[in-house]
């Protein structure tokens, strides 16, 4: 009875809440940067975030069939729980496509407002290291205790990683050995 018990205080409504919320602000920004558009990187930007809008909906529906097996008590806990990780984890590469299209979009914009000034190349440096900083403090709260088990998180070295390869992309733009479209 206690095991049933735990399963029905499953609480997922923040997560559905938050991914609500970022689906909106995904459309929201694609709406404005299209006003408004930059010389390049809207193409880039605009993919990232329409698929970033998949897996904030797939966030939504998975924390929602979890939410809906945790009270009907239809689903083993064990189940339900593969169905939180799932969405975790969709959540999680969608907010990884949004900070790498914002770090495309503030460069692309600053630099064509100021041009190719180094400084221009500091907005996405900044941006993502706090971003990493914000992941180290999370992992060291998260996992403290259990040594060196945040930097093995596989899912978010996997969204470092990728956030890394963007940079180096701009980097590489901002040099013009690629260009960002």
């Amino acid at each position: 009875m206690e095991k049933n018990n735990k399963t029905q205080n499953l609480n997922v409504r923040d997560w559905i809440i938050l991914s609500t919320t970022m689906i909106a602000a995904v459309l929201t920004i694609l709406a404005l940067v299209w006003q408004v558009r930059p010389s390049s990187g809207i193409v880039s930007a605009t993919f990232l975030l329409m698929l970033s809008f998949i897996f904030f909906v797939n966030s939504v529906s998975t924390n929602s069939k979890a939410h809906y097996e945790a009270r009907a008590g239809n689903m083993p806990e064990d189940q339900i729980n593969k169905f939180v990780t799932f969405a975790e984890y969709s959540f999680g590469f969608g907010f990884t496509l949004v900070i790498t299209a914002f770090s495309i979009l503030g460069y692309k914009y600053l630099l064509d407002f100021v041009g190719r000034e180094l400084y221009v190349l500091f907005l996405p440096i900044v941006f993502l290291l706090t971003a990493w900083v914000i992941i180290l403090i999370y992992n060291s709260i998260n996992y403290s205790g259990k040594v060196f088990k945040g930097l093995r998180s596989l899912k978010r070295n996997l969204w470092i990683l990728l956030e890394i390869a963007c940079l180096v992309f701009i980097i590489f733009d901002y040099f013009e050995i690629i260009i960002i479209p």
